[in-house]
């Protein structure tokens, strides 16, 4: 197992514990549960098919999603529920209030992990963050500096070199 599957594991384990602790009792409504299962899916996904792409960038836009989601769920529903909330359910109000706040504030660490597992799954095209190529990443080996400019070909290549053919002209007869 690789350091990108286990990170992936951890992630996926973390959110659904916070989410799961996050949802209890009736503060929230569904939705909070509705786009965190969905993330958790597609987690679960791109567990299941390790070389899939497009699983962690379905993973890492609900992720994106979640963040909007949660700001407004706990803008709206927060502010009114102490309020109407008896007194034997405040303790596990602010539990629950707490693992969703947690759970808002690990999502940027999350969503970094999860695009450096995006681009190392993604070798074939050259992503780079911050206009840097040679950002440390999961797996796949760091690419070498190729001179250009060097006219001796590689003997590792199967490099053909070109030589002039010259034809001689048709005769005229």
């Amino acid at each position: 197992m690789n350091a990108s599957e286990t990170m992936l594991k951890v992630i996926l384990f973390v959110h659904f514990i916070l989410s799961t602790w996050g949802s209890m009792g009736n503060w929230i409504p569904g939705t909070y549960l509705y786009v965190h299962g969905v993330f958790l899916a597609c987690g679960f996904m791109a567990i299941l098919l390790p070389q899939s792409v497009d699983a962690v960038l379905m993973m890492l836009a609900t992720l994106g999603f979640s963040v909007l989601e949660d700001v407004l769920l706990l803008s709206l529903y927060e502010p009114r529920f102490p309020d109407i909330a008896p007194e034997s359910l405040r303790n596990e109000f602010r539990f629950a209030l707490g693992m969703c706040i947690l759970n808002l504030i690990i999502k940027p660490f999350s969503g970094f992990i999860l695009w450096r597992i995006l681009i190392a799954r993604n070798e074939d095209t050259a992503f780079t963050i911050l206009g840097i190529e040679s950002f440390p990443r999961f797996g796949g080996q760091q690419r070498g500096y190729e001179n250009i400019d060097n006219k001796v070909p590689n003997p590792t290549n199967n490099v053909e070199t070109a030589t002039p053919h010259y034809t001689s002209p048709p005769s005229m007869t």
